[in-house]
């Protein structure tokens, strides 16, 4: 059979969906031509069709060195880079095509979601409009438009984004719940609320809505609503799914002779927070096993009215029930609806608190420990953490202070040159049994929304926490104090990314407490 013939066969198998047939006769065409262009095209559509896009990408390229690139061929190139991960040669593929004009529209909006995806969201803003200007009826445009602008923090123009969404497409539950977020950070919660149940009065299943519309409730302190649509978490994408066999045991079923499985899901700050309401099981009857990040598991040990306490490298015990640490308030809920605010819940090791007395020294001055960043894979990172040269003028107060940062950031490292009064306690923080036993020997901790907040509150130990205008639900909104940690004092930004004057509030409270000592 000669190649035509062969390339005549192959298509007549690709149209009958016969896919491998279809590819041996363009296998076949490659061992006699094997820079022969149409059979490597055949074979990256079929590859696609079987859901290999890397073998798809690749069979793309060697095709485009031998035909033509016009726009057809460079978007589906394109296309097949972006799904296999390929983004940056995506976007390079998709520009060359939607370069062509508004008749390749799809082709710069693919390239936009490529840009998104690599984190360059102004680029792909960019894209968009342009597409907009090609499509002005197109809804999903101005949906990612909208995308775009909550990621570039420009919440005004988001929500608006989403406006013409919904003017184009009213049914979209997605859009309508984008909205609500959008509103929220622009601390519109009515507003949001109303959006979130519009949302669900589209698609009573909208995961994205039930968990935004859970941590809008959270902030403003409506627990009951709150918990009860948080475990939404696990279906929206926000969380992801604790892996563990069966559904977590809510309250539901009786214990007594039961083996419950306690486990971490996010953050340290997240299971120190909520370890608390353990204590609650105490009279259930269960054998309670707490699993938590190997870090916490030297702190947690010995943990009142637990049997044991795993780390998540250490190997499954048997359990009848799994609860995820941060379901216990909607579990407990009917039997205790009061956050427990009992303090300290957590003890620093003795023998370890030694070892940091001799480091530290006699004491001479007041001794405070900071912590100007949490972690650098928080989605929020960028609005909660701080900059340490932020810090200069209040390290200036005539205090003993203590870096707590376990990792200091390249760019924190030449400002810290400028500030050698400020001791590095790193080399000692191997665990959090480390990091306890040190801020128990402090007077004060003052610090971002990072795990140091919640370890310093679960020790009872004074602390300052400095918060972004939208904080974490946790910290809610207007108060100076908190329910979860009796005696923590809260300094948030008056205005979004503003840090000024909350570090100068941090400033006049810290010399007033340095006054009275």
């Amino acid at each position: 059979m000669n190649l035509a013939a062969r390339l005549d066969a192959a298509q007549r198998f690709f149209d009958s969906g016969r896919l491998d047939a279809a590819a041996q006769q363009l296998e076949a065409v490659l061992q006699s031509d094997p820079g022969h262009g149409d059979a490597l095209e055949g074979l990256a559509y079929i590859a696609l069709r079987q859901g290999q896009p890397a073998e798809a990408a690749a069979y793309f390229e060697r095709a485009l060195a031998v035909l033509p690139p016009d726009a057809e061929r460079l978007g589906a190139a394109g296309m097949a880079h972006q799904a296999a991960g390929n983004h940056a040669r995506a976007v390079a593929l998709l520009d060359q095509a939607g370069a062509q004009g508004p008749r390749q529209a799809g082709a710069l909006h693919a390239a936009a979601m490529s840009l998104s995806a690599l984190g360059d969201h102004a680029g792909a803003l960019e894209r968009l409009r342009q597409v907009a200007a090609w499509q002005p009826g197109s809804w999903e445009v101005h949906y990612n438009m909208g995308r775009a602008l909550g990621l570039l923090e420009r919440y005004e123009e988001e929500a608006e984004a989403y406006r013409r969404a919904i003017e184009r497409k009213p049914d979209s539950a997605d859009a309508h719940a984008n909205l609500g977020v959008a509103l929220a950070e622009l601390h519109r919660f009515d507003e949001a609320l109303r959006l979130f149940k519009k949302a669900l009065q589209l698609d009573p299943n909208n995961a994205g809505a039930r968990a935004n519309r859970a941590s809008t409730n959270l902030l403003l302190g409506q627990f009951e609503h709150g918990w009860r649509e948080y475990e939404w978490r696990w279906r929206s994408g926000a969380q992801p799914h604790h892996g563990l066999s069966g559904e977590p045991w809510l309250g539901d079923k009786p214990l007594a002779g039961k083996t419950l499985l306690l486990h971490s899901e996010q953050g340290f700050g997240d299971t120190l927070q909520f370890v608390r309401y353990v204590e609650r099981l105490a009279g259930s009857g269960a054998t309670l096993v707490l699993r938590v990040q190997d870090a916490l598991c030297t702190l947690l040990e010995g943990y009142a009215g637990v049997a044991a306490v795993i780390g998540r490298s250490e190997p499954l015990p048997p359990y009848d029930y799994h609860c995820p640490l941060m379901s216990l308030p909607l579990a407990l809920w009917k039997a205790a609806p009061q956050i427990p605010d009992r303090v300290p819940y957590l003890q620093a090791d003795p023998a370890r608190r030694a070892e940091w007395t001799s480091w530290l020294g006699p004491r001479a001055r007041p001794r405070v420990g900071i912590a100007w960043a949490g972690s650098a894979t928080n989605l929020n990172d960028r609005n909660r953490s701080m900059r340490l040269q932020d810090w200069a003028p209040l390290l200036a107060a005539p205090a003993d202070f203590i870096a707590l940062q376990k990792d200091p950031r390249p760019g924190d490292l030449a400002a810290w040159q400028e500030l050698p009064a400020l001791r590095d306690a790193a080399p000692g923080l191997h665990a959090f049994r480390d990091t306890a036993a040190l801020v128990a020997e402090l007077d004060l901790v003052i610090c971002v929304d990072t795990a140091v907040a919640h370890l310093a509150g679960a020790l009872g130990k004074p602390a300052w926490i400095l918060l972004p205008f939208t904080p974490d639900w946790r910290w809610q909104l207007a108060r100076g104090d908190s329910p979860w940690y009796p005696g923590t004092r809260l300094f948030r930004q008056p205005r979004r990314g503003d840090w000024a004057p909350v570090m100068a509030q941090v400033q006049a409270a810290l010399r007033e407490r340095l006054a009275e000592s």
